[in-house]
């Protein structure tokens, strides 16, 4: 059973944890399962004609919105970002997905649309799912790649934080830091230079609808050097 995030806030909110640009919203629910159906087919068209090895980054906006015709470590780049996507829904998204190729690396960026305030993400309950749904991804991962790189959650803007918990960011992202420790994925950090400290917040400017990156290549060069190692 797919698990969906529905916004509940106006305009921007819709597009920003739901991936709905220019969608009425009437019917949520329905929206929902025909964005993820349709982008199924794009991530499913790109891994069936990229011959060889390749690069494929999975996981939530975050990644999705990454620009195309980017070729980290001279590889072809396959995206397999699902806006709107929990780990949990990212989990039956992938299962979904079939690999005639074998990727090269393979990275995942997850958790923001988890930490919605109204879930109580950092309770002990919500947080075991998030990292149950995690490590079910991450060795799916590895069934397929020789290497799996894991991010951390990035930054949000502080306007976010009337619908997601910012303590949560650096929360997840340590949670995340210790399952690639115990699983053996390598964990990674292209967001560093956009955070306020620790507060899970970003820096003034360095998104452009207070979740969004303001420039996603400078986060793909970032995490290339991990990508590219041996």
């Amino acid at each position: 059973m797919r698990r969906y995030v529905f916004p509940s806030l106006l305009g921007l909110v819709s597009l920003v944890l739901g991936g709905f640009a220019g969608w009425s919203l009437h019917k949520p629910a329905a929206d929902a399962r025909a964005y993820a159906v349709m982008r199924g087919i794009a991530v499913q068209v790109s891994l069936d004609e990229t011959p060889g090895d390749y690069v494929f980054w999975g996981g939530d906006s975050q990644v999705e919105l990454q620009p195309g015709g980017q070729r980290p470590c001279g590889l072809d780049f396959v995206n397999g970002g699902f806006s709107g996507a929990t780990a949990a829904a990212y989990l039956d998204h992938l299962a979904g997905l079939t690999f005639r190729h074998t990727p090269k690396v393979a990275a995942l960026t997850i958790g923001t649309n988890d930490i919605l305030l109204k879930n109580n993400p950092r309770s002990a309950e919500a947080a075991a799912r998030f990292e149950a749904s995690v490590e079910a991804i991450v060795k799916r991962l590895q069934a397929l790649s020789p290497r799996v790189v894991v991010t951390a959650l990035p930054p949000i803007g502080r306007e976010s934080g009337r619908f997601l918990d910012a303590a949560a960011v650096p929360d997840y992202t340590l949670r995340l830091h210790a399952l690639c420790a115990r699983l053996g994925c390598t964990f990674a950090d292209p967001f560093a230079s956009l955070r306020d400290g620790e507060t899970g917040y970003a820096k003034p400017g360095a998104l452009r609808d207070g979740l969004h990156l303001a420039a996603y290549r400078p986060a793909m060069a970032a995490l290339e050097p991990v990508l590219c190692r041996p």
